[in-house]
């Protein structure tokens, strides 16, 4: 792990049934899992693809998970403990904002605000709240979806990340 929160690694990457490997900037989570930011095309698969690793093994292939499972994972942690809310939601707004900073290059700098937003995640995670992601894992693959929608959807034409942020919130309600 680097000082700034994340390694860069071939990780094999679940395209239909077989594994590729593909260059991602893994960021580590504190229960053991990860979350992995693709750096460059390859094939078929752009750059900027999110992926979610259960646990952080270099050899195990990773997924893409999908909003609507990460919506109704933080709609059911937000219900189970409805006083986060208030702390933890308004990190997604500046979550965008790191994403927005990662254009037109993905500096090191920018890297290192998105890891210190995670760790910041990291900090109101109590550990014991229900889904397959941790509060750290939900903040962390939505600011780099934002990431990739920034660069997929380059403003001002299209709204970027913007609208993936609505979506959340549609999801699971504007911050208190």
């Amino acid at each position: 792990m680097s000082d700034l929160g994340y390694t860069t690694r071939l990780q094999p990457v679940l395209v239909g049934a077989t594994p590729r490997p593909v260059l991602l900037a893994v960021f580590r989570l504190r229960d053991g899992a990860a979350v992995g930011l693709q750096l460059q095309d390859h094939e078929e698969l752009r750059r900027g693809g999110v992926y979610w690793l259960a646990e952080d093994d270099p050899e195990v292939p990773t997924r893409a998970p999908r909003f609507d499972e990460l919506f109704a994972d933080l709609a059911a942690k937000l219900r189970e403990r409805p006083s986060l809310r208030a702390d933890y939601l308004p990190l997604f707004p500046r979550a965008l904002e790191a994403a927005q900073a990662c254009r037109p290059d993905l500096t090191p700098e920018a890297l290192a605000r998105i890891a210190g937003l995670q760790a910041e995640a990291a900090a109101l995670d109590p550990g014991d709240l229900p889904g397959a992601f941790s509060l750290e894992a939900q903040l962390l693959i939505s600011l780099l979806i934002f990431v990739s929608e920034e660069e997929r959807y380059p403003r001002p034409r299209y709204k970027g990340g913007a609208v993936a942020l609505e979506r959340l919130f549609q999801a699971v309600g504007d911050p208190d």
